[in-house]
């Protein structure tokens, strides 16, 4: 209660957010407010489906910035928190993929990162690395928040209720200041 009433509350959680990396106050607290998320919006029957409350945040910066260590720090904060590397996903390895029991011989589904943090956080690393057709599997889940499947017979769509928190090089692995 004595922590809720004080009023410096937001900047001591943001410095509470990976405190041995220095600086980057604002993508502290731009994490933080990812992790805290929003609320769903739901509105009357018949209207729209309503809002999600999950933010996507992407950290855009030159190399040696504490980009990959930010995002090691909230995957093991977050309690459904998952990493992943872009430049070794592939779009089976961040959705799910259909594979046969050894026990049973039947075709079962095994859940990809996106799956695994449902109402958690995804955090990718290298995204500029990442292959243009696994990164289109991305827009389903952070827009609709699902993963559709249609794989040996097995046709089902899976919750994907996940913020995801990646980090990127620029083009060129630095900013050209002269563009």
């Amino acid at each position: 209660k004595k922590l809720a009433e004080d009023p410096d509350i937001y900047q001591k959680l943001a410095g509470s957010i990976a405190p041995s990396i220095f600086e980057m106050d604002n993508v502290k607290k731009g994490i933080l407010c990812q992790l805290f998320s929003g609320a769903n919006k739901q509105f009357a029957k018949g209207q729209r489906d309503g809002f999600r409350g999950e933010i996507n945040v992407l950290l855009c910066g030159d190399p040696g910035v504490s980009k990959s260590q930010l995002l090691q720090y909230v995957h093991k904060l977050a309690p459904r928190g998952i990493y992943t590397s872009g430049k070794g996903s592939s779009a089976v390895g961040l959705t799910a993929y259909v594979t046969k029991d050894p026990m049973t011989g039947e075709m079962v589904l095994e859940s990809g990162a996106l799956v695994l943090s449902d109402r958690g956080v995804c955090c990718i690393d290298e995204f500029d690395k990442m292959n243009e057709s696994t990164r289109s599997i991305l827009h389903e889940v952070m827009e609709q928040q699902t993963v559709s499947i249609a794989k040996a017979g097995i046709v089902c769509t899976l919750n994907a209720r996940t913020s995801i928190l990646a980090s990127a090089n620029p083009v060129g692995s630095r900013y050209d200041t002269s563009k």
